[in-house]
């Protein structure tokens, strides 16, 4: 299984990781026009589908180790999620689930891997990836604390509430309609950061996009 499925995992959903509740002023003394957090909450009734193309990249120490980029297409209804690692315009390897199973396929659509959903996520460093239409579950697991308002954006810090778990997640979310467009996860001296763009949000998508899910 190539490292795209792994890493990708560990970042693209953290958005979802968000502290209801507990907003704060910002650091720069600009006051939110609206509560961010319970804003960001509520796409659990508003995400129908949605397609994004990410860039995500992975340092160390400030070093870069890894590069991907991908598009990911989200279906509400039997939860549905497909994940596609690009090189250039050419899918290198696809990743589909329905929280039941997952199937991996090469770039030829065969397929390399199935597992259940209970035993791949099990091994996953972060879960959230698979989570769309979940997010209020887990937002009480975290805190969050606004650190920037721009006029289009909002920065937020988000920190584990469970001991243990030593990991910092920043959060750009949209001024309009809260939706995550850049996610930074930050563990000793590993980080990871995710770009989102070209995002499109419950329009129709293909019928045959995820007849890799059987």
């Amino acid at each position: 299984m190539k490292r795209f499925i792994n890493s990708l995992i560990l970042c693209t959903c953290c958005a979802v990781f968000v502290g209801a509740g507990q907003q704060a002023p910002v650091s720069a003394g600009q006051k939110p026009s609206k509560d961010y957090v319970a804003c960001f909450a509520q796409w659990d009734q508003k995400l129908n589908t949605l397609q994004t193309h990410f860039v995500q990249t992975t340092q160390y120490d400030g070093v870069l180790i890894s590069r991907s980029e991908g598009q990911i297409s989200y279906q509400k209804a039997g939860s549905k999620l497909r994940l596609d690692n690009l090189d250039g315009k050419n899918i290198s390897q696809s990743a589909f689930t329905d929280k039941k199973k997952i199937w991996i396929l090469d770039e030829k659509g065969k397929e390399i891997s199935t597992l259940s959903w209970q035993e791949w996520s099990a091994g996953q460093p972060n879960k959230a990836l698979f989570d769309f239409g979940n997010y209020a579950a887990l937002i009480a697991k975290h805190h969050a604390v606004i650190l920037e308002y721009k006029q289009d954006t909002v920065l937020l810090r988000l920190t584990p509430k469970q001991e243990g778990e030593n990991y910092t997640l920043y959060v750009t979310v949209q001024e309009k309609n809260c939706f995550p467009t850049d996610i930074r996860i930050v563990s000793d001296l590993m980080q990871t950061s995710a770009v989102l763009t070209n995002v499109q949000i419950n329009a129709a998508l293909k019928e045959d996009l995820f007849k890799g899910i059987k």
